[in-house]
């Protein structure tokens, strides 16, 4: 679980959270945990998820334009992240207090596809411009970082001639290795059910790393993770997210945080319907197992705003998550508990040998 995530933690906080990558792992440091005490169904994992993280970006991104913060201004765009988790882990919170939990049953499905079908889409053209190695050109063209995704898509086309090759070669690279590992794994699965264990995408980290390290590919123009590090200097930074300071925050990243709140809510209610109710046939879910809308909503409400004072992005249960948990044999909240000290670890002594990470 820890190969799978950590570092997929580290990409949603820079680059689509627009945070100090260390807030992405903070989400498995103290997440996890909480939930493991307060949650209801013991095999489902939260952590950071796409959509909440890229939601979390476009908050420091109005902040930015509106002049409350900087680009570069690492702890404040922290603080900022730090109040929209806290925000929606409250909402949550209140929902779960005012037994809202009978809303994972109304919540119209086809809207909330789509929505995260679109997210996708955002993605590509937010990611394509860093993959390509196109970041200095958009500095300078400006603007086109807080740019529509439309606007991304045009400034890609009209300055492709600008990529930097060693980029965009390790970028599609890794990204050809990946899709053939899992459709390898997708045909594969059915005869050698232990494949699906292999942690490719670690490899592919490891791999990238220990490449650009031997071969120098950071002196020809590769960027790479660098110093990873609290924006304070501190571990782990504790900020109260009401504070009457952040206020003018708040105002901004009400309605988005009411949504991150919709979407992880409802993406922890299929895990955990998923895993709680099931029959035993695939060797997946727990017979036997009550779950309590109510009683989620409490724990992820209280978990999100743990996670809030230590500024990290917003985590739910996540299905493929929780399934790769449950498949691989945990059965208890404690495989929650060795996550987050796997990922305390990290924080306080693994985080060194991520410098060459591309």
């Amino acid at each position: 679980m820890a190969s799978f995530y950590i570092p997929m933690s580290l990409s949603y906080a820079a680059n689509l959270g627009h945070i100090p990558p260390i807030n992405g792992l903070y989400a498995f440091v103290f997440n996890p945990f909480v939930y493991a005490l307060l949650g209801s169904c013991p095999q489902m994992v939260v952590g950071p998820e796409a959509a909440g993280s890229l939601l979390v970006g476009t908050v420091v991104r109005s902040s930015v334009d509106l002049g409350h913060s900087g680009d570069g201004d690492d702890a404040m765009n922290a603080r900022i992240a730090g109040v929209v988790t806290g925000m929606a882990g409250a909402v949550i919170f209140v929902a779960g207090l005012t037994r809202l939990g009978f809303l994972d049953s109304v919540l119209s499905r086809p809207f909330l596809r789509g929505f995260i079908s679109a997210i996708g889409i955002v993605i590509l053209a937010d990611q394509l411009i860093p993959e390509m190695g196109l970041q200095a050109r958009a500095k300078e063209v400006g603007h086109v970082g807080h740019g529509s995704s439309w606007e991304k898509m045009v400034f890609l086309v009209e300055n492709a001639g600008y990529a930097h090759r060693l980029t965009c070669a390790v970028a599609l690279g890794s990204f050809t290795i990946i899709m053939v590992c899992r459709e390898l794994k997708r045909r594969l699965q059915p005869r050698y059910p232990s494949v699906a264990y292999i942690p490719d995408r670690f490899v592919v980290v490891v791999l990238s790393a220990v490449f650009t390290w031997k071969c120098g590919w950071d002196k020809q123009g590769l960027e790479i993770l660098g110093h990873v590090k609290s924006s304070t200097g501190s571990p782990f930074p504790f900020t109260w997210p009401f504070i009457p300071s952040h206020m003018k925050h708040v105002r901004e990243a009400m309605s988005t945080s009411f949504l991150i709140a919709l979407l992880g809510f409802f993406e922890s209610s299929v895990a955990a319907k998923s895993l709680g109710g099931g029959d035993g046939d695939h060797g997946d879910g727990l017979q036997g197992i009550v779950l309590s809308a109510n009683r989620e909503l409490v724990a992820l409400g209280v978990a999100n705003i743990v996670g809030g004072c230590f500024m990290s992005l917003p985590a739910f249960g996540g299905y493929g998550r929780s399934k790769v948990n449950a498949s691989t044999g945990g059965r208890t909240p404690m495989s929650s508990i060795i996550l987050s000290l796997i990922s305390l670890l990290c924080v306080l002594f693994i985080l060194p040998y991520f410098y060459y990470l591309p």
